[in-house]
């Protein structure tokens, strides 16, 4: 958690494939996922389709070419919250937030680790059953989040050369 709290800025770009049970085959999506300590986080979706998410503080701002912006207050879902909350700590390096959140169980060493994170809030346990993050130091490999209903995504994450 130390080194995740030394980051500053992260831009990566991820591949997250998707396992719904609504599709046949998965989705797959590609993009940048960038985070600013602080807890700003953007996830800008290039294929299959143009979308743009960001967070900060409380809001949650969804962005398509073909319709208009969306805006949602985090604290009114509270699982969107929690979700979001894990995900920054785990970014921030925050153990005391994932704590409030979530039973928190951290395997490796510092050169390959596994954070795996199960909610507390049992609104949230109706929607996620964990979140893995998986990494190295201060840099994140994968997350992967598996869904009480039987949907789940990982996305990979490797970071921007550019």
């Amino acid at each position: 958690m130390k080194l995740l709290s030394a980051v500053k800025v992260s831009r990566v770009r991820f591949i997250e494939i998707r396992h719904l049970a609504a599709l046949t085959k998965p989705l797959e999506l590609s993009g940048e996922l960038s985070y600013l300590r602080g807890g700003r986080i953007e996830k800008d979706v290039s294929k299959p389709y143009r979308e743009r998410t960001s967070i900060e503080g409380d809001s949650l701002l969804i962005e398509r070419a073909d319709d208009e912006p969306r805006r949602y207050a985090l604290r009114g879902h509270p699982a969107a919250w929690a979700f979001v909350e894990g995900l920054r700590a785990t970014l921030g390096g925050d153990l005391a937030t994932l704590e409030r959140y979530y039973y928190v169980d951290f395997s490796g060493t510092a050169g390959d680790w596994t954070l795996r994170l199960e909610p507390r809030d049992q609104d949230m346990v109706r929607y996620i059953k964990s979140i893995t993050f998986r990494g190295s130091g201060p840099a994140i490999s994968s997350i992967r989040v598996l869904e009480t209903g039987g949907n789940s995504s990982v996305m990979t994450l490797q970071a921007d050369s550019s």
